[in-house]
């Protein structure tokens, strides 16, 4: 009953409003060349070779979970050899990425709508031994297509956060058919399990295992990557610098009033600005000259002579380099949390031994806030005012700043070894 109920609404939906996200693509000029994947027609070469190999098919949403996927790739290759990766994502930067991130020879595709005949199409080509989802993905006719197929789908570093929660608890009669297609659940935390619990999922398929991540934390915080970020950026160790990374509408006018006064008492100061859509980077350079502010655009960096950059400000328009930037950072700032957009990870800030400062929106990130927190490492400010003050004590008081990240850095080190101890498991559903 929940599959029909659920397949006429959502065909019903697309034939009323498809043709006007049609159109809304068609106007902003995102109309990809990759609609036949969404339509679940892969052509010979996006599908995997049959034979002895294992097929597994992971689903990573954007750039995060696909830097993930590369982690759990590595250790499923060492735990079974030789396998054929399929990775779907759902953003242009995701797929982006993962061909920057995953071994060349991984089939990148765009995850197929949620219609029931464009998934069908995409399993039978792809034909996985196991699905893996990552973080929070609950694609209804893609999992129910896999019960039907016999295929096993787990659930890896399962993350719902608050809103998500909301937003399921209204669905909860079709929520528990849903997660039934799933063989196992491993969630990030308590919280976590309880509510993927309470939305119907079985009590022996949950588990606390911890976040993965932080094994891909560990992993690529190397100082070969620091090193190559500073070249590029042609940054001085002796100058201090104030990264502001994934930013969002309304968030760059603060950080860029802050810093024009942190700059008075600290003229050598220079502030990295990482917006989290790059596609802004037009509207972001205008505040930018609005409050004359010298700036130069990451991209123009490309074959510039060496030396350290005049410019005050540089705005990046590059994807990819956000997690190398914050190793050079005296001052720390990460976006989507002075408007409720639930955060970014602080994580990958604290993990090259830095302290973090974030807004009062974080639910979507509670448990690395909490984990921040808990050592004196995570600053929650509150507006621009609590913003300045407490970025210029970070420059006033350099040691005790270093203290506060070496704890941070030694707390996420605790709760590293997700990956090897726990991906194993799902090798029971293959075997």
């Amino acid at each position: 009953m929940t599959f029909w109920f659920y397949n006429i609404a959502v065909t019903v939906g697309s034939i009323f409003l498809g043709p006007f996200i049609l159109l809304f693509f068609l106007i902003r000029g995102s109309l990809d060349s990759h609609v036949r994947e969404r339509l679940g027609l892969l052509t010979p070469k996006l599908v995997p070779p049959k034979g002895e190999r294992l097929r597994i098919w992971v689903h990573a949403v954007s750039v995060g979970e696909v830097k993930l996927a590369r982690v759990i790739a590595r250790v499923l290759q060492e735990r079974k050899g030789d396998f054929s990766l399929v990775l779907s994502t759902t953003t242009p930067t995701g797929r982006q990425t993962a061909r920057m991130e995953l071994p060349e020879d991984s089939i990148i595709i765009y995850n197929p709508l949620d219609l029931w005949w464009c998934v069908r199409r995409s399993l039978e080509k792809i034909s996985p031994d196991l699905f893996i989802g990552l973080e929070t993905e609950i694609w209804p006719n893609l999992l129910w297509a896999c019960r039907q197929s016999n295929i096993p789908a787990v659930l890896i570093n399962g993350r719902i956060s608050a809103r998500s929660f909301d937003y399921y608890r209204q669905f909860r009669f079709l929520m528990k058919d849903v997660l039934s297609a799933y063989r196992h659940f491993f969630m990030i935390s308590r919280v976590d399990a309880e509510r993927i619990l309470s939305l119907g999922a079985d009590p022996n398929k949950v588990v606390v295992a911890g976040n993965a991540k932080y094994d891909l934390l560990i992993d690529e915080a190397r100082p070969e990557l620091s090193e190559r970020i500073r070249r590029v950026y042609k940054i001085n160790r002796k100058r201090p610098v104030f990264i502001a990374g994934s930013t969002r509408g309304g968030e760059e006018e603060i950080i860029l009033d802050v810093f024009i006064k942190l700059a008075e008492k600290y003229p050598e100061v220079s502030l990295i600005l990482v917006p989290r859509h790059i596609e802004r980077c037009k509207t972001i350079a205008s505040l930018i000259r609005s409050r004359n502010l010298s700036y130069c655009l990451r991209s123009s960096f490309d074959g510039a002579k060496k030396g350290d950059r005049e410019t005050s400000v540089i705005l990046v328009d590059k994807i990819g380099e956000l997690f190398g930037l914050y190793s050079l950072g005296s001052v720390i700032f990460c976006g989507a949390s002075l408007v409720p957009l639930g955060g970014q990870n602080v994580l990958e800030a604290a993990v090259w031994g830095k302290p973090v400062m974030y807004g009062p929106s974080m639910d979507d990130f509670s448990e690395a806030q909490e984990l921040l927190e808990g050592v004196g490492a995570g600053l929650r400010v509150r507006d621009g005012d609590e913003l300045l003050s407490t970025a210029t004590w970070l420059l006033e008081n350099p040691a005790e700043s270093h203290r506060l990240g070496r704890l941070a850095r030694d707390e996420i080190e605790k709760y590293s070894g997700f990956a090897r101890e726990h991906i194993g498991d799902i090798f029971r559903f293959i075997d």
